[in-house]
């Protein structure tokens, strides 16, 4: 086994352009108005760090067997990411990379011109890539902009102020965790929870603060019990006198509620739903809290749809009857006109924009995109839009909301139908097409292959995207790599194109679990974590040998976190699981802060509710979570693998992957082991990004093509 621990140069590559997937249930909409993620272990785009000399740093230059691939189009032609527009305010938030670090900047807009991205002025002198960052709001009263984040890499988060003329920070809070925040119509109230301890029981806190005066209201704790607060949006009744969060129940992340607590007196929270019910998603709808009642969203039937709740009523008015799941949802208001609900829906292929009238649900107008569309940021009937697709890279827009303009639109049944209401766009920011056309390397393909059980009488098929190579290497020279979770996205990634110009396929399949198809299907690996979610990847790489004719030796497996377990059971896989009497001998691994042993995992890790859900009780199920560890059956592991890992990371401690790495060193197995000093879930920096893509490539070259060159020897 070969080993290395490099010290660390911090920083994060431009977020628009890399293949970061974290699909995680959401819950609540936090601050930009889309589903906030509950934290999982979540497919990542990693880098590798060593100290470096300037030269290297300003190398941006692969090799790989014949080929000479310049990075620097990926990871510094569009060095921007994590756009944050607020049309109210006037201004967008932004970060760049660079070889230096990733700096956070700021730009007053006018939303009659294109955004500038080169023109944003930088707020202070502090380098992001050595703290994370999640979300934020500017808040009127305090003058600044809030956000939650931390201070080492480390996901002890905490709730800051930032001044945006000055660039100074401020902590308001100092916690184990901070689950979520939200502000009163007025801003004078902040309702945050706070998460306290390092392992199970948890005891989590609902708070409210005055932030002109300071004063802080502890309203209720948890202490631990079976009614849990858990990650959430916090939504304020107009008048400020109490506020709506999201709860759990049971220690169960997907029996959730909504619950009602006093602004003013601390109390136990007042349940809106009935106690237990399975919502394997559930959030409120933002702005929609008046107060007597409220618009949710809720997959209890299957597949997202919206529900409106009045107070003291016993159930739920469903006005919404979908086929797919809701990706965003916000009340958009024109000036002096009702409000219409914006709903855009989730095709493994783009987008349905819709908008719908929030007392009946009735649609409006409707508009299918071939990009995946979020909506960052609306005011005042304006809203900016954030795009991006396999075929092309990131784009922002800006919409309008029209009102008694007569439009037509197709309905879902092709027919053609009068609106006095449509979502006009137009362009706001983008890539620049000759860099675009740079950093498209892959003919992206989606297909549909068969796995091995079947639904109402007939088999089941996955989704997949096929990233290949537009120059392909000799046959015997031909790799693939499979994502092996959290594939099948409809996003631009990086990584990809970077593969495809090295010669290498990416087969990106969304195997059982996967978001985007409906609560049923993702709950298809609750309790079964590595059972046959893994089968479905031995399908998906059968596919690849009948289809595009590659070996199973030519083909790999990689992943981050969730992915990164997948990866490593992959490669152990016991084939008597689940009865299957199946494997499949792949021929490489790739596996970024993986979970190597769940119930470590469980005792270590700051979401150890992500592994009751989807793997069992570690108190009655210990024998069976012990042989879903990929580290109790390393010494079946045949084929090379590269492991990375960052020291401070929290979600998944550093101790999965070392564990792994010297279990497998003890039975001489082939791994590569590269852990990063002070890097938390995610690696950040441009000078680690290239070291990682570097890493990536010399693994490849010294322990995976050798084998092929002696399989092409021997025949």
């Amino acid at each position: 086994m070969k080993i290395r621990s490099f010290p660390i140069v911090i920083f994060v590559a431009a977020g628009l352009l890399i293949a970061a997937g974290c699909s995680s249930t959401p819950t609540a909409e936090d601050l930009d108005g889309t589903p906030t993620q509950t934290p999982s272990p979540s497919d990542s785009d990693p880098a590798v760090d060593e100290e470096i000399t300037q030269e290297e740093a300003e190398d941006f230059t692969v090799q790989y067997r014949d080929r000479s691939i310049d990075l620097h189009p990926y990871v510094q032609g569009f060095p921007y990411s994590q756009h944050m527009p607020d049309l109210e305010h006037g201004f967008l938030l932004y970060f760049e990379t660079t070889p230096e670090g990733k700096w956070l900047r700021h730009l007053e807009l006018d939303d009659e011109k294109e955004v500038d991205l080169t023109a944003g002025e930088l707020v202070h002198e502090i380098d992001w890539s050595t703290r994370s960052f999640r979300y934020g709001q500017y808040n009127s009263v305090l003058q600044k902009f809030i956000f939650l984040g931390d201070e080492q890499n480390d996901e002890i988060f905490n709730i800051y102020t930032l001044d945006l003329d000055s660039g100074e920070l401020e902590a308001l809070t100092e916690l184990d965790y901070t689950y979520g925040f939200g502000f009163s119509d007025d801003d004078q109230q902040m309702g945050y929870v706070a998460r306290h301890g390092s392992s199970e029981p948890f005891n989590s806190c609902l708070h409210v603060r005055d932030l002109e005066s300071g004063k802080d209201t502890e309203l209720w704790c948890d202490d631990g019990g079976d009614d849990r607060l858990t990650w959430t949006g916090v939504d304020f009744s107009p008048t400020g006198d109490d506020l709506i969060v999201r709860m759990q129940h049971d220690g169960d992340r997907t029996r959730t509620n909504l619950a009602r607590f006093s602004a003013d007196e601390p109390g136990p929270p007042q349940f809106l739903l009935e106690r237990g019910i399975q919502h394997h998603s559930i959030w409120t709808i933002r702005d929609s809290y008046d107060g007597e009642q409220l618009l949710y969203v809720s997959s209890k039937r299957g597949i997202n749809d919206i529900y409106r709740h009045q107070l003291g009523d016993d159930e739920s008015q469903r006005i919404t009857e979908l086929e797919q799941d809701i990706t965003t949802a916000r009340l958009l208001e024109s000036e002096g006109k009702p409000p219409l609900l914006a709903v855009f829906l989730y095709l493994p292929y783009g987008t349905i924009m819709e908008l719908r009238d929030p007392d009946d649900g009735t649609v409006v107008w409707s508009k299918q995109r071939e990009e995946s569309i979020r909506i960052a940021d609306d005011h005042a009937g304006r809203a900016v839009l954030s795009m991006s697709s396999v075929r092309t890279p990131f784009a922002m827009e800006l919409a309008d909301l029209r009102i008694d303009r007569g439009v037509e639109f197709e309905d879902s049944d092709g027919q053609i139908r009068d609106s006095a209401a449509a979502i006009e766009t137009r362009h706001f920011a983008s890539v620049p097409d000759e860099l675009a056309e740079q950093l498209t390397q892959c003919e992206v393909e989606r297909v549909e292959f068969a796995t091995f059980d079947e639904v109402d009488g007939e088999t089941r098929k996955l989704h997949a995207y096929l990233f290949e190579p537009k120059e392909q290497p000799e046959q015997h020279l031909r790799l693939a790599r499979i994502t092996a979770f959290y594939g099948g996205s409809n996003r631009f990634g990086t990584a990809h194109q970077i593969m495809c110009e090295a010669g290498i396929t990416t087969f990106s399949p969304a195997v059982r679990g996967s978001r985007g198809f409906g609560a049923e299907f993702a709950a298809l690996n609750d309790g079964d974590l590595g059972g046959d979610d893994i089968v479905d990847l031995f399908y998906a790489a059968r596919w690849l040998e009948v289809e595009r004719g590659f070996r199973h030796y030519q083909i790999g497996v990689y992943g981050g976190s969730h992915g990164g377990y997948a990866t490593m059971r992959a490669l152990t896989f016991p084939p008597e699981t689940n009865d299957h009497d199946d494997q499949y001998q792949f021929g490489f691994g790739i596996s970024h802060a993986g979970i190597s042993d769940l119930l470590h995992f469980y005792n270590t890790s700051n979401i150890p509710d992500w592994l009751v859900l989807l793997a069992g009780d570690p108190e009655t199920e210990q024998d069976r979570l012990r042989d879903r560890s990929p580290l109790h059956h390393v010494q079946r592991l045949q084929s090379p693998l590269l492991l990375t890992h960052g020291s401070n990371d929290s979600r998944v401690p550093v101790d999965e992957s070392r564990r792994f790495a010297e279990a497998a060193q003890a039975y001489g197995l082939p791994v590569v082991y590269e852990e990063f000093e002070g890097q938390g879930h995610g690696i950040d920096g441009l000078a680690n990004r290239m070291r990682y893509y570097r890493a990536i490539f010399d693994f490849l070259e010294s322990n995976v093509d050798q084998r092929l060159r002696d399989r092409a020897a021997a025949h």
